[in-house]
């Protein structure tokens, strides 16, 4: 009987290993990658593309695609597009992807279409080339198992055209002084219809960015963690401006392209050093110059050399009764390594006399947060 059981076991476990071995070779056969005699194939009309203004709605290049291979009885295929410029990998946060109706196999651009993508999504200036590259994805639909897609690549060159500028405006009672929509104040243009920036003194208030002075809509507006929402139908309301609960000096940096910005409190025009840790000494006519970026508002920024010694940061030229930044207590010393106190305070006058003390030499990375009145020392 103890016999008769342990070979109804055996059966019992032999067949479940052969089903095991069968279902798993059979995934590994339909997880192939696609290898066929004549694969899908993809071509542009052109390899080089060069517009220019005047014929926007001329055809640019159009690409074409055969049919993908068929995968089975039932199975039906779903096309997709997608460009990228080169590099970028076909990232989720850069790529162009769109779904290709039934029946269609090619995909056109018109000069004005693609001179627009190039230029405001993904941020190239008129008159410059870019190099980009498509995929083709043929997803099979409608099967037993999961089958990988089929791909076709290729890529070409455009040159952009500028189109000339897309003026924005800030309006508001924090800015210009009330909702009058003819009286805005214009976003300096940093990247043809892309990149914008403005700073200047703001009110206690609210403001708005829009396309067309004159005209509430359509506007940019914010959309929470510092993206916006290109908004052309809804009149404002208090959760669809900006606001500025402190009056001071503000700098505002917006993406077109991405819908993204900072708007960040930046009381600094310029942010200075000098000491005997430095290379200029206490020199104050001619203090080292940290840098400021127009996209990164908040921070001043010094990459470069610093030596055993004292330094400390003004604010004014050939003055040495006028603001400093300083450490909040004097001979606070330096490291370099994450260890250092990182908060500063402004003295006004430059009184009293407390400095910052650097240890060792090397070459040191100070990123300053105006907004946050941070100090980082990173030794390089």
């Amino acid at each position: 009987m103890k016999n008769i059981k342990n070979i109804i076991l055996f059966i019992i476990m032999s067949i479940v290993l052969v089903a095991c071995e069968d279902k798993g070779l059979e995934n590994l056969d339909w997880l192939q990658k696609p290898n066929f005699v004549k694969p899908m194939t993809l071509t542009p009309s052109s390899e080089n593309v060069e517009m220019s203004s005047g014929n926007d709605n001329a055809t640019a290049i159009i690409f074409t695609w055969t049919k993908g291979n068929d995968r089975g009885a039932g199975t039906t295929l779903t096309y997709f597009f997608l460009m990228d410029i080169v590099g970028n990998n076909f990232g989720a946060n850069t790529v162009f992807k769109e779904e290709i109706p039934v029946g269609i196999f090619t995909k056109s651009y018109t000069v004005g279409e693609l001179n627009a993508l190039l230029i405001e999504k993904w941020g190239y200036p008129g008159g410059t080339k870019a190099k980009l590259e498509v995929k083709i994805i043929a997803r099979v639909d409608n099967s037993l198992q999961f089958q990988k897609p089929e791909l076709a690549f290729t890529s070409f060159s455009a040159k952009t055209f500028s189109p000339g500028p897309l003026p924005l405006f800030l309006v508001g009672d924090a800015i210009s002084g009330g909702w009058n929509y003819s009286t805005g104040m214009n976003i300096t243009e940093i990247i043809e219809r892309s990149q914008y920036a403005y700073t200047g003194n703001f009110s206690v208030g609210a403001f708005k960015i829009i396309e067309k002075s004159g005209n509430e809509l359509p506007s940019y507006d914010p959309n929470g963690a510092n993206t916006l929402v290109y908004n052309q139908t809804e009149p404002r309301t208090a959760s669809n401006v900006f606001n500025v609960v402190t009056a001071g000096r503000y700098s505002l940096y917006m993406n077109r392209t991405k819908l993204t910005y900072i708007f960040a409190y930046t009381p600094y025009e310029n942010v200075y050093m000098l000491g005997s840790a430095t290379a200029v000494g206490w020199n104050i006519d001619t203090p080292i110059k940290m840098i400021w970026s127009q996209t990164n508002p908040e921070e001043f920024t010094y990459t470069g050399p610093l030596t055993p010694g004292e330094m400390k940061l003004p604010l004014d030229l050939g003055n040495w009764g006028g603001r400093f930044i300083m450490p909040l207590v004097g001979g606070t010393e330096i490291n370099g390594d994450g260890t250092d106190v990182t908060t500063f305070k402004l003295s006004p006058t430059g009184w009293p006399d407390d400095k910052w003390v650097i240890k060792t030499a090397g070459n040191y990375k100070i990123t300053l947060n105006q907004s946050k009145m941070t100090i980082v020392f990173k030794k390089l």
